[in-house]
């Protein structure tokens, strides 16, 4: 089971200082949100393949057009927040109003219920039982914002999909899987990690697991949007390999069959999956 996801924001939603949470300068800056997403559209689109879409909701109100084509497309609309806020840096109510912002908005330009949620840095984590019931309340049912390997409250992750329980409640959760490397744990299956590793690296580690979530940002496929950066050091970390993610992913797509979490979701015996209670 291989799931192609993709984080639908602009190359300014970062955690740099500059950026962060700043949506008064991101008006300013020039966007390539819709040009990169179109490449990644026009790729899913000739091998046929679906994917799940976590959209930023400032993305979504400021680059409609898009949202709608990747609906049209039959692909699974997500949501990823509004403002790009790491889940640590909102209050509960804060982070309740930005949620709802964020699927109100997906809702009211596809028409589509929105179930599904990943959280920017993938910080669900923090404050993490109030996290899963506002989510569940909210109507998500499934989650991809946590990383395999590391702990919600004091349970290690697992690395397969698996059930996050509190109070009666449960949503279905897609980890993010990372392997260990001088004491750290890094992940490999997506963004820059998956333009710098090795293809073949990558490849055995995928294989060696029957479950694998990959995960991309429309900037991982720009090899110019570095220009737009002054800072040296996020300038080469946005222009590393980004010329060799399309052709890269080309080669993944014949070696494993990609699926969107909706899809993946019925092929889970839930009843048998690992279980977090909060």
């Amino acid at each position: 089971m291989h799931i192609l996801s993709f984080d639908i924001e602009d190359w300014f939603h970062t955690f740099n200082r500059k950026y962060y949470n700043n949506p008064g300068l991101w008006k300013s800056l020039p966007s390539t949100v819709e040009k990169n997403t179109g490449i990644i559209l026009d790729f899913l689109k000739k091998h046929n393949i679906k994917a799940t879409f976590f959209c930023l909701g400032w993305i979504t109100e400021t680059h409609q057009s898009i949202i709608k084509k990747i609906s049209r497309q039959g692909h699974h609309i997500a949501a990823h927040s509004y403002l790009h806020n790491k889940r640590e840096d909102l209050s509960k109510k804060s982070f309740y109003s930005d949620t709802e912002r964020n699927i109100k908005t997906l809702e009211d330009i596809t028409g589509e219920k929105v179930n599904t949620f990943r959280a920017p840095g993938f910080s669900l984590n923090h404050n993490a039982k109030n996290t899963i019931e506002t989510l569940y309340k909210l109507g998500i049912r499934y989650d991809s914002s946590l990383k395999s390997g590391f702990y919600l409250n004091d349970k290690k992750i697992p690395d397969n999909p698996f059930l996050i329980k509190t109070n009666n409640i449960s949503i279905k959760e897609f980890p993010i899987h990372t392997f260990s490397f001088l004491n750290k744990k890094i992940i490999y299956s997506g963004s820059g990690y998956f333009r710098v590793l090795p293809y073949n690296f990558i490849k055995n580690k995928i294989m060696a697991k029957e479950y694998e979530m990959l995960y991309f940002h429309p900037r991982d496929f720009d090899n110019s949007v570095h220009k737009y950066i002054n800072n040296p050091l996020l300038k080469l970390k946005y222009r590393f390999r980004t010329s060799s993610t399309l052709n890269k992913l080309k080669f993944f797509s014949k070696d494993f069959n990609f699926l969107s979490i909706e899809e993946a979701d019925k092929s889970i015996n839930w009843e048998k999956a690992e279980k977090i209670v909060l």
